[in-house]
């Protein structure tokens, strides 16, 4: 039986300053988390330390899906 998707927050880092790298280069997911206070203090104390290198994080709220696997399955 399949379970529910989960809501998590990934945490997401554009580099501003990669200027002549793709969009596919300049964004990176950093973390996944469960929580949306996580993920805003996260997004938050990120922005502080790295905001002043040319680095902006966010969050975008998604869904996972945790699959149960046979244990006997290739």
């Amino acid at each position: 039986m399949r379970k529910p998707p989960l809501q998590v927050y990934a945490i997401i880092r554009f580099d501003g300053f990669k200027s002549e790298a793709t969009i596919k280069d300049r964004i990176s997911v950093t973390k996944i988390v469960s929580s949306l206070d996580v993920a805003e203090s996260e997004v938050a104390r990120l922005n502080k330390l790295n905001g002043s290198k040319g680095a902006t994080y966010f969050w975008q709220a998604t869904r996972v899906r945790l699959e149960d696997h046979d244990a006997d399955a290739t």
